[in-house]
């Protein structure tokens, strides 16, 4: 059935996130099994997700199936649709949630949890899975927050964990087979499906290995990317030019989760960038990936780029740059003549504690980076920094001001009108990381270190400290390491009222929840065992166990390990892919 919200949008904030009909969104007159893909944020957010992008283009492509996008309503729109009986809606065809074969969710944050059920609420469609009928659809999620999926057991009839291009493309051709059969029928037929979690049917003996695509240059190019007709929060075209990343951050969850690195080719690369401008008409394209200046040919994709399409003033921009003065060097390459701020991201004021997270980034070479992109012009620096990391002492919160405070005493002599941002969030312990059984802070702790961090940089002249609230910190925590008892606490929290918890403070709702059904903080927050069995260790994700308890004993000994293109450190990918270490040009020197 469709929803009609016409004589609605003059009185909503934003009334272009409802509209649809975007460039490059596809409309099919006819299909046989369909899907509302739901980004649980609003519009503007899920609209900047590379996934979203990714698998619109590619689960279009099957013959027979129809994906859908879905976005969670403001606040004002939602107060409409409940006022008036209007249920959550699919933006294509403005369908109901509950008349889709398939409802799937992409969660890429813990906090985005509540919304998904505030959804499936709105679709009027019940939010356990033991609840729902075959009148309604099946219920799935997928994204980095899926590696631990035992808050999500509740709610869901399978999970897809790991990499989409070739699975969801399958699963879509699986349910155009499947049409009109039973639920069950079409999960047995979606169980073989490598990365499928089916907790009904699962065998807890046994994990579920995560799906991984081999090579970046056999899928398909996402290069019809939607054009919204309103600003989102990355509003640019979007190639990722490689996947995965071997610098080996004892912190970095997507480090070892998008293991092994696969690059596309220089030529695939050229291909896309290409078509998604001729397709777009964006004036921006990001070349994505968790470290792009590692991609081995990232100078030539850059000039290639630039020579190209210099008479049209299309930008380039990195995401993620090491600090080294070449990489100043390719900034200035990219930005033309345009200087607005150049980004760090050292994790870690002391050079302990960035040995001890495997940062493998000296201070010389961070101020030899911040030198050289002030004398490039830059007069805005901003600086990345985490508290609360393992084996962490006052001493090196402190190392924070230090750092930050010679850099600046640095850049000012060369321009006094130099800025500096200092940006420090709360270090949380996730799941897959050998950091995994270290304990969290505690609200007290993180409050303790912020008022020490405020106290040192007040005064410091040209220098902006911001920090990450303590609050969402320890939520995110209490989540990500959660088990099934989470689900319960997700499930109370929002029907005390807690949803969009990245625009308003529920934190005391989540605290009655949690007290409630009589669960500790310090529990989920707290150390874990080496012999405890953890929620996700259900997932296989191709990294051992050893490798990463081997990763916290040389954080512990202030032991650096060297990029794995370097030597394969053993952490388990080559039993499961045998040519990792040699899916790239490893000629490159990984040592800069």
């Amino acid at each position: 059935m469709k929803v009609n919200i016409s004589k609605y949008l003059l009185s909503v904030e934003k009334p272009a996130q409802y509209l649809g009909n975007e460039i490059n969104s596809c409309h099919k007159d006819t299909w046989t099994s369909n899907m509302c893909l739901v980004f649980p944020d609003i519009y503007e957010v899920g609209m900047s997700n590379l996934g979203i992008k990714i698998l619109y283009t590619l689960m279009n492509k099957v013959p027979g199936f129809y994906l859908e996008r879905g976005f969670m309503p403001m606040d004002d729109m939602e107060d409409i649709m409940r006022k008036n009986n209007i249920p959550m809606f699919s933006l294509e065809t403005k369908s109901e949630l509950r008349d889709f074969d398939v409802v799937g969710f992409s969660l890429s944050y813990e906090m985005c949890y509540p919304n998904m059920l505030n959804a499936l609420s709105l679709g009027g469609i019940p939010l356990r899975r033991e609840e729902r009928g075959e009148e309604y659809p099946l219920i799935m999620a997928g994204g980095t927050c899926v590696m631990n999926p035992a808050p999500l057991e509740k709610f869901v009839d399978f999970l897809m964990v790991g990499d989409g291009e070739e699975n969801m493309p399958e699963l879509a051709r699986i349910l155009v087979a499947t049409k009109g059969k039973t639920k069950a029928e079409k999960l047995q037929a979606l169980s073989n499906l490598q990365g499928i979690y089916i907790p009904s049917l699962h065998d807890k003996n046994k994990k579920v290995q995560r799906a991984i695509v081999r090579d970046l240059n056999k899928c398909d190019l996402y290069d019809e990317q939607l054009i919204p007709y309103m600003a989102i929060v990355h509003d640019r075209a979007t190639a990722e030019i490689q996947r995965g990343c071997t610098r080996g951050c004892r912190f970095c969850q997507a480090g070892i989760v998008y293991r092994p690195v696969r690059e596309r080719s220089l030529e695939k690369n050229i291909e896309l960038v290409s078509k998604l401008i001729e397709n777009t008409g964006h004036s921006e394209i990001s070349l994505s990936s968790l470290s792009s200046s590692d991609y081995t040919n990232i100078d030539s994709l850059i000039s290639g780029i630039k020579s190209k399409y210099s008479c049209d003033s299309v930008g380039v921009s990195l995401p993620s740059l090491r600090m080294n003065p070449h990489s100043v060097k390719v900034a200035e390459i990219i930005s033309g003549g345009k200087r607005t701020g150049f980004t760090f991201a050292p994790e870690a004021g002391s050079q302990r504690m960035r040995d001890i997270i495997n940062k493998g980034v000296t201070e010389d070479e961070i101020m030899a980076t911040a030198e050289a992109a002030v004398r490039a012009g830059w007069m805005s620096l901003k600086f990345y920094f985490m508290i609360g990391l393992p084996f962490e002492t006052m001493e090196d919160v402190q190392g924070i001001y230090e750092l930050v405070k010679k850099v600046s005493q640095m850049c000012r002599s060369i321009d006094k009108r130099i800025n500096i941002t200092a940006s420090v969030s709360n270090f949380v312990p996730k799941p897959h990381t050998p950091f995994e059984w270290c304990k969290q802070m505690s609200m007290d702790e993180m409050v303790e270190k912020h008022n020490f961090l405020k106290g040192l940089f007040t005064g410091l002249k040209g220098v902006a400290l911001k920090i990450h609230p303590p609050k969402k910190s320890l939520l995110e925590g209490l989540i990500s390491r959660g088990d099934s008892k989470t689900g319960d606490l997700i499930e109370l929290a929002f029907k005390k009222g807690v949803k969009l918890d990245d625009y308003r403070d529920n934190y005391n709702l989540w605290m009655e929840a949690l007290n409630e059904l009589g669960l500790s903080v310090d529990y989920y927050l707290g150390e874990r065992s080496f012999d405890e069995t953890l929620p996700w260790d259900i997932i296989d994700i191709g990294v051992s166990k050893e490798f990463l308890r081997r990763e916290y004993e040389r954080a512990k000994a202030q032991t650096l390990s060297h990029d794995c293109r370097l030597g394969c450190l053993g952490c388990g990918m080559k039993k499961i892919i045998p040519e990792c270490g040699n899916i790239v040009d490893t000629k490159k020197d990984f040592s800069l």
